[in-house]
């Protein structure tokens, strides 16, 4: 997708900054100017702030920070499928693939409508209990459904179905489920593998599995269903890192593919490989 897709419609900008970082506070004032001189309507907020009137028309978002500024920037408004533009001012950014000393080259690549937005998948969780939802989330990189942190090393039972049909019983410190963008997030470091971000796939890797057979697993997007076993354990369910809730022994979660989609500026002058050999040392 280019910009001169939904450039013409384009009346309102939201730019969201890490709260309390000073430089990208200023990076944020500095493109919300170059936006207004372009005849559009521009804000900056913070983005634990963005409430729902902040984002009521807007046909672009601006992220300045790393990957976390624009996980809590997406949580806010989607399911809205708005373009992003993520600005780098983390220390490990594979969402925000635009440098600083190129922002003003992206905002003008908007307006001439030649900067590309790669469209990736989400998911869409549903928390049962007895029988009827009680919750509902979304992630762009995963959730995670895991015991209590605690100095106790103890495990949780899981059991797993795909579709109605069984999968496996899992005894682990917890589960991933992740997307192909989260693929690199806490699936990496859980021992998960790196799949191709415009893939749509779930991920699943057990953490710290009991049974050393228990290996990740790729699936097609589907019905995946997720019960709690009874168990004396402290578990909970977290999208993003976020949103962490108790959960109740034979809770049931429900993820799904999100119907509708987030779409991230791609980085000016390298590719996904690029960036994976930069980030990871390779």
């Amino acid at each position: 997708m280019f910009a001169s897709e939904f450039n013409k419609n384009l009346k309102k900008v939201l730019i969201s900054y890490k709260k309390d970082a000073e430089e990208a506070f200023k990076s944020a004032n500095y493109v919300c100017e170059i936006i207004k001189k372009n005849g559009i309507d521009a804000a900056v907020k913070p983005s634990m702030g963005i409430t729902a009137a902040d984002i009521e028309n807007i046909g672009l978002v601006v992220v300045c920070g790393g990957d976390g500024t624009l996980l809590i920037t997406f949580g806010k408004i989607f399911p809205l499928e708005v373009p992003i533009i993520g600005i780098d001012f983390g220390k490990l950014g594979f969402l925000v693939e635009v440098s600083e000393s190129l922002r003003e080259a992206a905002i003008k690549r908007v307006f001439d409508g030649s900067l590309e937005f790669n469209p990736r998948m989400a998911l869409d969780i549903e928390v049962i209990r007895d029988g009827k939802p009680i919750a509902k989330f979304v992630s762009l990189n995963e959730a995670t459904v895991a015991r209590e942190k605690s100095i106790h090393a103890r495990i949780i039972d899981l059991t797993v179905h795909v579709n109605d049909i069984w999968l496996n019983d899992f005894r682990a410190d917890g589960l991933i489920i992740a997307t192909p963008t989260g693929s690199t997030a806490y699936s990496l470091s859980a021992g998960g593998p790196i799949v191709q971000p415009d893939i749509d796939a779930f991920i699943l890797t057990p953490i710290c599995p009991h049974t050393l057979t228990n290996r990740p697993v790729i699936i097609n997007p589907c019905e995946l269903k997720i019960k709690i076993v009874p168990q004396a354990r402290n578990i909970f369910i977290s999208a993003d890192g976020r949103d962490g809730m108790k959960l109740c022994d034979n809770d049931e979660i429900i993820i799904k593919k999100h119907p509708s989609k987030i779409y991230l500026s791609s980085s000016l002058s390298l590719n996904y490989w690029d960036i994976l050999r930069s980030k990871l040392n390779w």
